[in-house]
């Protein structure tokens, strides 16, 4: 249980760096809703390429669509068979954005 709680906070960490406001695990799928703003910088970002980057080269573990909500139209990434709070780590961990190293000279 103590495992899932940090694992779970690990996940909330990865989402918000991928640009995910809101993530829901329901019937075995893992949905991912992307930042409400189309306006938002963050679509023009290097952290949202890369999700579009891996979501096209992983078209069998993950979609992306627009989805119309009760907000207006959302953008959404799912991960299918996602039926533990371990498996949602583990298909989000590829996607974490890793900061810069420094190197000193």
């Amino acid at each position: 249980e103590a495992e899932d709680l940090l694992n779970s906070v690990r996940i909330k960490w990865i989402a918000s760096k991928i640009g995910l406001e809101k993530i829901v695990m329901k019937q075995g799928k893992l949905i991912g809703y992307f930042i409400a703003d189309q306006q938002s910088r963050f679509y023009q970002s290097k952290a949202f390429t890369r999700v579009l980057e891996y979501v096209q080269t992983h078209p069998h573990s993950c979609t992306m669509k627009e989805k119309k909500t009760r907000s207006g139209l959302r953008l959404l990434l799912t991960f299918e068979k996602v039926t533990s709070v371990d498996k949602a780590l583990k298909v989000l961990q590829p996607l974490d954005v890793k900061p810069p190293v420094e190197v000193e000279e």
